[in-house]
């Protein structure tokens, strides 16, 4: 395990004259309501360019969730520019704000009733739910043919009906491949049924182009959309009938592809929340402590690593491929245990290397429920004398070693009702921390995804708009990473 220096960056505690109002609230603000806007938009969006037809109800749904999609941008933008800092110097802000102890001050003392984590939570579960999400919205719209005519429009609005009709002249073919099998787009000419219905009427000619899977013949048969009382109003056809279907309903992606897609995107996103459930450690309820409860005096001396493997089982390589398997290293916070020279891990889901720069020297408690585990971590938290709470976790083996060497009196702290806490979340105003080069991409993703919804123009140009739109903010984060290498976690 290793420490960071000392803090370069001081607390102040609240009406100190010598520091400004803290700023953060600003980018908690904007924060907490992109937290929940955006995946919802973001789902909206999706599911509605997948499932939805043409007509005004996808519009309004694909618009009004684009444009809440714009507003969260801008209420990044807006916090960036206006309370935009560095992680350090936001982390010092939220501290700054939840150092408020009230009631009791005696720092000995374990408050009586702990905070949930309810908005650190919803930010996973937004993140875990918006990025398979973003993925998949990329894929359709990239892919997605939203135009299939002003003749599809009019047959779709004059009732048309799928039939098999065979093919009368096939002109401008043009195949990918060889022989029979091979991918062939060509213009189709049809006989409609005349619009009388009569036996013996000369057919209606119409003209299609489509996209086949195979090459066709004079003779042969495709699947063809039209309206029998209308035959004036032509046709379109496919040797797919469920790329007829989606051309009459004006559906960007094929019902079949759709729900392969959106089969994918729920498995993803399901099993990405089910793991986060089971393994976050700082999700967690609101809850009462009791005599139960092991708290001991800690002092943050700064953040690191922390190695966590098991103990040594036996000398054979079957129980050194187990050790290694089962070994992890922790980024995480190191707190010194007061009167003594034992370091204890303490991991959440924090940047540890700036918690650390911030909270080091801070002094407090860390308390924990011997039965309150989640994997190989016990649950426990981390009360500042200043009145603030940080939730996290202690390895499971380092928390058996310190409960038994803890001292008689600091194993079973009793807690103090009069002593109030304030929970510390130090991703509260994450929008403020957005460098700029990311937010340009981000701004660019935007309007290539803008670009595909307003353009129902089919072909290759799609992919391409897709791909830069998908690729920008990835690049502004390669070009970022050198500057930001010694605060990444």
């Amino acid at each position: 395990m290793t420490g960071d220096q000392p803090s370069e960056v001081t607390l102040s505690k609240p009406g100190d004259p010598a520091q400004p109002a803290p700023a953060g609230a600003v980018g908690a603000r904007s924060g907490r309501w992109v937290t929940v806007a955006a995946p919802l938009a973001l789902v909206a969006l999706t599911a509605a360019w997948l499932f939805l037809g043409a007509g005004g109800v996808r519009t309004v749904v694909v618009w009004l969730a684009f444009g809440v999609l714009a507003l969260c941008l801008g209420a990044v933008g807006v916090s960036v520019f206006r309370a935009g800092a560095a992680r350090d110097r936001t982390y010092a802000r939220v501290v700054r704000a939840a150092s408020s102890a009230s009631g009791e001050a005696r720092p000995d003392a374990v408050p009586a009733r702990l905070h949930g984590t309810p908005w650190p939570s919803l930010r996973a579960v937004g993140l875990l739910v918006g990025l398979p999400t973003l993925v998949c919205l990329w894929i359709a719209l990239a892919v997605a043919e939203p135009d299939s005519g002003g003749r599809a429009a009019a047959l779709r609005e004059g009732g048309a009906v799928t039939g098999k009709l065979r093919i009368a002249a096939i002109e401008h073919e043009v195949t990918e491949g060889r022989g029979r099998r091979a991918d062939a787009t060509a213009q189709y000419t049809v006989l409609l049924p005349p619009a009388n219905g009569q036996q013996g009427g000369r057919g209606v000619p119409a003209s299609f182009t489509a996209d086949t899977e195979r090459r066709q013949e004079a003779g042969g048969e495709l699947y063809v959309g039209y309206v029998p009382a209308h035959p004036e109003l032509g046709a379109v056809g496919d040797d797919q009938p469920a790329e007829v279907e989606r051309k009459l309903s004006g559906r960007t992606v094929e019902a079949a592809t759709s729900w392969v897609a959106a089969g994918f995107w729920i498995l993803v996103t399901l099993a990405l929340c089910a793991g986060w459930w089971r393994e976050g450690v700082t999700r967690r309820g609101a809850r009462s402590t009791g005599e139960d409860w092991v708290a001991l005096r800690v002092r943050v001396t700064g953040g690191g690593k922390h190695t966590d493997a098991p103990p040594a089982e036996g000398t054979d390589q079957a129980a050194e491929r187990r050790r290694r398997e089962n070994t992890r290293q922790l980024k995480c916070l190191l707190l010194g245990v007061d009167g003594t020279d034992r370091t204890v891990p303490f991991h959440g889901e924090l940047s540890s290397t700036v918690a650390g720069t911030v909270l080091a020297g801070a002094s407090g408690l860390l308390v924990w429920h011997p039965q309150r585990r989640r994997g190989k971590d016990v649950l426990a938290e981390l009360i500042g004398d200043d009145g603030w709470q940080l939730p996290g976790a202690v390895p499971a083996r380092v928390a058996q070693d310190m409960e038994a060497a803890a001292p008689g009196p600091d194993r079973g702290a009793l807690p103090g009702a009069g002593r109030q806490v304030r929970l510390l979340d130090l991703g509260a105003a994450w929008s403020a921390t957005v460098p700029k080069p990311l937010l340009a991409g981000l701004v660019c993703a935007l309007l290539s995804m803008g670009a595909l919804l307003a353009v129902p123009d089919n072909g290759a140009w799609r992919l391409w708009v897709g791909a830069a739109g998908l690729l920008a903010p990835l690049a502004a984060l390669l070009v970022r990473t050198p500057r930001t290498a010694p605060d990444s976690d």
